[in-house]
């Protein structure tokens, strides 16, 4: 559950901490700004959604900041994806995000600002991406939002799931995008993973290079001492591979994994995903 819930009249701010936007993603953007008006919700967009400049890094993470820092603006949301969002992690002011909690959403790429947040605020962060509003033509994710963020309710946090081994998980959610959460592997901005549940989707990825993934992160310290593993969707893997295989994978990689292991097709990059919260505590069981 959310420890924060936005108001009518509120102010949140719209992102791209990564790859900057193409100008044919603002017909989506606008789509937003027309969603969230319809809630009451005033949106300031960052002037640097659209700069395609390598040498803006710091000026983002100075924006983030900003945004922390201004106490109108309750929510953030991170509408980019792609490469680029480690490079603002030594600039990101940790002591001010943690004096100035607010919500801030993104995904994919954005899995590596979100845990470096979480580890060096202590603050929870949203696995989420904005734009599956506009992507979802039914109009469930924007109830799902609405609700979770307007009501109080857990429905955007709330999956389906199934136990591929072990009956019970509990302990506090880490990780996102496998690619984008190993960029953070030998830095300060790395979670402990003890006793943690650690989250892992993937867009693309074959099998050998999630099978060196898998042992990439097996490799690191405490890996054994997870409390358990949630995987995602792993879109390109699971468009040519039989059902459950991702899991097969998994196990067959990392024969020694012992721990719960979780399967949920509900969250990743697809346009009706779910959302997570990066820090909250969760219990799980079949």
């Amino acid at each position: 559950m959310m420890n924060k819930q936005l108001l009518k009249g509120d102010t949140v701010a719209l992102v791209a901490s990564s790859d900057p936007l193409s100008l044919s993603d603002k017909p989506i953007i606008d789509s937003l700004i027309k969603t969230l008006t319809s809630w009451g919700v005033v949106t300031e967009v960052s002037p640097l959604l659209y700069k395609n400049d390598l040498e803006n890094f710091i000026q983002k993470a100075a924006l983030i900041n900003q945004c922390f820092a201004e106490k109108r603006i309750k929510a953030i949301f991170d509408v980019s994806g792609g490469n680029m969002s480690n490079s603002l992690l030594p600039y990101l002011d940790y002591s001010l995000i943690k004096s100035n909690p607010k919500l801030f959403f993104g995904y994919s790429d954005l899995t590596a600002v979100l845990n470096a947040i979480t580890t060096r605020s202590d603050l929870q962060t949203g696995l989420f991406q904005l734009k599956t509003l506009a992507w979802d033509k039914s109009g469930t994710q924007k109830k799902l939002l609405y609700n979770t963020l307007f009501k109080g309710s857990n429905d955007l946090f709330d999956f389906n799931y199934s136990f591929i081994q072990g009956h019970a998980l509990s302990g506090t959610i880490i990780g996102g995008n496998i690619r984008c959460f190993l960029k953070l592997a030998g830095t300060k901005y790395f979670p402990n993973l003890k006793n943690k549940i650690l989250f892992l989707e993937s867009y693309s990825g074959e099998r050998n290079m999630l099978f060196s993934s898998f042992h990439q992160l097996s490799q690191l310290p405490d890996f054994f001492d997870l409390a358990g593993i949630i995987l995602g969707s792993f879109t390109k893997y699971e468009q040519i591979a039989p059902v459950g295989d991702i899991s097969n994978l998994f196990l067959h990689s990392l024969p020694n994994y012992k721990a719960p292991l979780i399967k949920t097709n509900q969250i990743g990059h697809s346009k009706t995903s779910k959302g997570l919260l990066i820090g909250s505590s969760m219990y799980l069981a079949q």
